[in-house]
């Protein structure tokens, strides 16, 4: 392939990384700032009514009914939103290893094709990049157990709403939960994603994109040096 076409196609492939990490940082702060300004409605409005309120039952129903407004916004609707945020980070990450994997292929024009259909595209994808492209993947182990703990995650939530009961990675991720600050688990054994831990996974997963372009625009500039260049 030419220099400057597959200079084109890796540029292709940073700038939509990007702009999928932008949306959804931009998406993620429009949801709690949302969730925020809805508590503190809900919050001021049952402060207002209940003050106006001078018998005891009627206050006391009164109180019962706000709490399952209040409870809403501080415990379902954050669960809903940041479950369907992560679940769209970890589909985008597939989808960028997947673009990877296949601009790799033309660029270094590998015979074997990355199979995108299959499971663990993600772990499948580095060892892709590995065994197929030559990239080093020993300095990336960070990145690479902490995109399987992440789609261990993933899963739990698309498949059983998020609960660990039964899972048979259930002991890794409690681990794991237990030495993240923004995860925690409720009273029914279902993973709770905290304020801050759809941002930094997003930034994390990003960071390992970003990592594995510059070492495919780095191995690719590798074999663009000839002989004469080097005199």
């Amino acid at each position: 392939m030419k220099t400057m076409e597959a200079r084109v196609l890796l540029n292709a492939r940073r700038h939509k990384a990007s702009r999928d990490r932008e949306r959804l940082e931009e998406l993620s702060r429009f949801v709690e700032d949302a969730l925020h300004t809805e508590r503190k409605r809900r919050v001021s409005h049952m402060a207002k009514r209940l003050s106006a309120v001078t018998d005891e039952e009627e206050a006391g129903f009164l109180t019962e009914v706000y709490a399952e407004d209040i409870f809403q916004v501080e415990t379902d609707f954050p669960r809903i939103q940041r479950y369907a945020l992560f679940v769209s980070l970890m589909s985008m990450v597939e989808s960028n290893v997947i673009g990877l994997c296949r601009t790799s292929g033309r660029i270094f024009t590998i015979p074997k094709e990355f199979k995108e259909s299959t499971p663990r595209v993600v772990e499948r994808g580095v060892e892709y990049l590995e065994n197929q492209v030559g990239i080093n993947m020993s300095r990336f182990k960070y990145y690479i157990n902490l995109s399987k703990i992440l789609n261990h995650i993933r899963n739990c939530i698309v498949h059983v709403e998020g609960s660990l009961k039964n899972r048979k990675e259930a002991c890794p991720l409690k681990d794991f939960i237990k030495d993240t600050p923004t995860l925690d688990i409720d009273k029914h054994e279902r993973i709770v994603l905290n304020k801050g831990f759809v941002e930094n996974s997003t930034h994390e997963m990003h960071t390992f994109l970003d990592r594995l372009y510059d070492e495919l625009v780095k191995k690719f500039n590798a074999q663009q040096i000839t002989p004469t260049d080097v005199a």
